[in-house]
């Protein structure tokens, strides 16, 4: 997605969520997501909309880590307390996401970000965690219960 895209995507979004009640009452209360999403903007803005695609990926010793995973399909009859292993690794610097087990192991000593989104279809419920050490530290509930439509969270 280029940058002008997503600002346009972005503008969009801040409408609908700030507009008086004309929209469905989930599109209000999803401000986490918006933040989320004006947090990648920014970051975006900040390099001027470009990577620097010829720096070599980091080693720990540099200090930079950070890894962005997705799956292109859809992932059903998930058993509790599965790990979802991702099937396509975007970044991974630091070498810090193992995509063999779906574990990521910080590199390096410091204060790391997580963020995720999941999306159900109507009429289900998804629930994920996020574990530190077999600790949960942050979970994410999407449900559509009763909806007619697929309900996201971040």
């Amino acid at each position: 997605m280029n940058f002008a895209r997503a600002i346009t995507i972005a503008a969009i979004l801040a409408f609908i969520l700030t507009s008086d009640g004309s929209c469905h009452k989930s599109c209000r209360t999803n401000a986490s997501l918006m933040k989320s999403i004006q947090y990648q903007l920014k970051l975006v803005e900040d390099n001027n909309g470009k990577c620097d695609c010829n720096q070599s990926p980091s080693t720990p010793s540099s200090g930079k880590v950070g890894f962005q995973v997705s799956n292109s399909g859809y992932l059903q009859n998930i058993d509790d307390g599965a790990i979802v292993i991702y099937e396509t690794v975007t970044t991974n610097l630091g070498k810090g996401y193992d995509n063999s087990i779906g574990v990521f192991t910080a590199p390096v000593d410091g204060l790391y970000y997580f963020t995720w989104t999941v999306l159900t279809h109507a009429g289900k419920t998804f629930y994920t965690q996020l574990l530190l050490n077999d600790t949960i530290v942050a979970r994410n509930h999407a449900s559509a219960g009763g909806m007619s439509s697929h309900m996201p969270s971040s």
